[in-house]
């Protein structure tokens, strides 16, 4: 897609932390009141089946480089002092460095995730201009908060007492406000992504909460279960002011929104849906309830409103398609991503057969209608809201064998390569 240089579309990507398709009205969810979403949703396309992998730094590391995490090399989650010399390594693809090279501005703020800052900050390498990300671990190798009192890096200088008591996603929201609104001003691109930890645990009150007595609880601790609506209206809010933001600068319509979530909800908790079912969380499983998330993306003219598409995508696809909508040009690298900008422009598209999930050494690939995984058990898809048995029932020998033969055509293409 060729672009004008004065004409080039503002990029803004917003990634939810632990938030599946359950939690949100427009994917049938009805526990929780999410009106700026549905807004972006009816304002531009909904995708029914976009899936991630089951646990966040294997997502976050498949949208940025647009390749899967056994070949960026990050296949499990970031959670100790012990793992910080893991890390993606920056001579791996990475869609902001192609916007960069096409004469985007670029921040990240929110949540990195794809190695351990204290240790190895590899954010400007991988082509961010600016960031202020959640310092996971302090510079005496203790691990911080998130939210109330957070420890933030702020291209490249530690926030933390001169922040104490705010609440960590207001700060992430002031520091992208003040970025879209330069870039405005200097009528330069931009993207802006917006990786927050809402509405991650601890679950905690949010500044809208009927209790708002300053809370601080351990890093390891959950939280209350009672706070995790207060946190998924608190981003739902966000989005909001993000939307009015473009507006008062009046570039809304020359910016593209997608927002989508790096995996399921946590499994410790249960959101209604549907006509009266109760969906338990399932992060961290490799089914749809761990890995089917939202994505809806929105640009104002020339997405069709309110429309839907079925075809499968996953993470990292957002790659090639944010390359194509702006027209940054591709890596040398290969990637596994497949562009849906096609879908998005009403274009003749070629959508994907399959998509690849992974979680540590366990990975599978699936279709519409069945998964296989490497270890050569094949299981028909059980969908949100659908009874294991059930969904086997609907199955025959002819269906299974052909469905085999097609996914192990994938796996052993991967095993070529």
């Amino acid at each position: 897609m060729q672009t004008n240089p004065s004409t080039k579309p503002n990029v803004l990507l917003i990634l939810a932390d632990d938030l599946g398709i359950e939690c949100l009205s427009t994917y049938g969810g009805t526990g929780h009141k999410t009106p700026n979403i549905d807004r972006l949703a009816k304002e531009g396309m909904r995708f029914t089946h976009c899936f991630s992998n089951p646990y966040c730094s294997p997502s976050r590391a498949q949208i940025l480089t647009g390749r899967y995490p056994f070949q960026n090399g990050l296949r499990v989650v970031l959670h100790s002092k012990k793992q910080e010399n893991l890390f993606v390594d920056p001579a791996q693809p990475s869609f902001a460095r192609q916007l960069k090279q096409h004469g985007y501005a670029t921040q990240i703020v929110g949540k990195w995730h794809v190695s351990l800052e204290h240790k190895h900050n590899t954010i400007n390498a991988f082509g961010f201009d600016h960031y202020q990300t959640w310092g996971i671990f302090d510079e005496q190798g203790k691990k911080t908060t998130r939210f109330w009192n957070p420890t933030l890096l702020r291209d490249g200088r530690v926030m933390s007492a001169e922040i104490k008591h705010r609440f960590g996603p207001d700060l992430d929201l002031e520091v992208q406000s003040d970025f879209i609104k330069t870039c405005a001003k200097s009528t330069t691109p931009f993207l802006a992504y917006y990786s927050t930890c809402l509405p991650h645990f601890p679950w905690e009150p949010t500044p809208d909460s009927e209790e708002t007595t300053y809370r601080s609880p351990k890093p390891e601790h959950k939280g209350d279960p009672k706070y995790f609506p207060d946190m998924v209206r608190y981003l739902d809010k966000q989005i909001g002011s993000m939307l009015q933001n473009l507006e008062d600068l009046g570039i809304a319509d020359n910016t593209i929104i997608v927002f989508s979530a790096d995996n399921g909800t946590d499994s410790s908790l249960s959101n209604p849906w549907g006509d009266g079912q109760t969906i338990q969380g399932g992060k961290g499983t490799m089914t749809d309830r761990g890995t089917h998330v939202p994505l809806i993306v929105r640009w104002p003219k020339r997405i069709a409103a309110n429309s839907t598409c079925k075809d499968l995508v996953d993470l990292s696809d957002f790659f090639p398609t944010l390359c194509d909508l702006t027209g940054a040009p591709m890596p040398k690298q290969s990637l596994h991503g497949r562009s849906f900008a096609p879908q998005l422009l009403g274009k003749p598209p070629s959508p994907r057969k399959w998509i690849h999930i992974q979680n540590g050494e366990n990975r599978q690939v699936r279709n519409h209608d069945y998964m296989l995984n490497n270890k050569g058990v094949l299981t028909k898809v059980t969908a949100l809201g659908e009874k294991f048995a059930q969904a086997q029932a609907e199955t025959s020998p002819e269906q299974e064998a052909t469905a085999r033969a097609e996914l192990q055509a994938v796996f052993d293409s991967f095993t070529k390569k």
